[in-house]
C-alpha cells in the first residue's frame, strides 16, 4: 500500500495495524488497498493476526450492540446464539459456521475467544474465508458509518 487513508476509526477493538488499514481502505472505497489488505487478512489466520483482529473487533462491537438492544445474556455464549435472527440471516453459511465457534465471554460480552473459529477458517477453502471476511468487513463498515 503506497498511500494512506486518513480516517479515524471508531472501533478500537480492531487493534492490528494492517486490519485497521484494511478497514480504513474499505471506508473510503480504495480497491487497490482493499485487495492488498484482504490478501493479508486471508493469509494471516494466527491468533492476534490480521483476520483475528477483524473477527474480534466485529464480535465485540456487535455483542455490545446486541446487549444494549436485547438485555442481559449469560456468558460464555456463542456469537451465533446471541446474534439476532435477522443478523444471522444476513451472514453467509461460512460466517454462520465461524460464529458458532466464537465465544463471547465476560461481563456484558467484554471478551471473545476466537481460537476455534480461526482453526475452522484454516480448514476452509480460501473462497469461503473470503466470504467470512466480506461479512466481517460489511459489519465493521456499517458500524463505522
Amino acid at each position: 500500500m503506497g498511500h494512506r487513508h486518513p480516517s479515524r476509526l471508531g472501533n478500537s477493538d480492531v487493534g492490528h495495524a494492517r486490519a485497521r488499514r484494511l478497514l480504513r481502505a474499505a471506508l473510503v472505497g480504495c480497491e487497490e488497498c482493499q485487495y492488498e489488505g484482504a490478501r493479508d487478512a486471508l493469509a494471516d489466520l494466527a491468533p492476534g493476526g490480521v483476520f483475528d483482529s477483524l473477527l474480534t473487533g466485529f464480535v465485540l462491537v456487535r455483542a455490545r450492540q446486541w446487549h444494549s438492544s436485547s438485555g442481559p445474556v449469560g456468558h460464555p455464549a456463542t456469537v451465533y446464539h446471541i446474534a439476532p435472527v435477522d443478523e444471522r440471516d444476513f451472514w453467509r453459511e461460512p460466517t454462520r459456521h465461524c460464529m458458532r465457534m466464537c465465544t463471547v465471554q465476560g461481563p456484558q460480552g467484554a471478551g471473545v475467544e476466537t481460537g476455534p473459529a480461526l482453526k475452522e477458517l484454516r480448514l476452509m477453502p480460501v473462497e469461503d474465508r473470503g466470504l467470512v471476511l466480506d461479512d466481517l468487513m460489511d459489519g465493521l463498515a456499517e458500524m463505522e458509518g
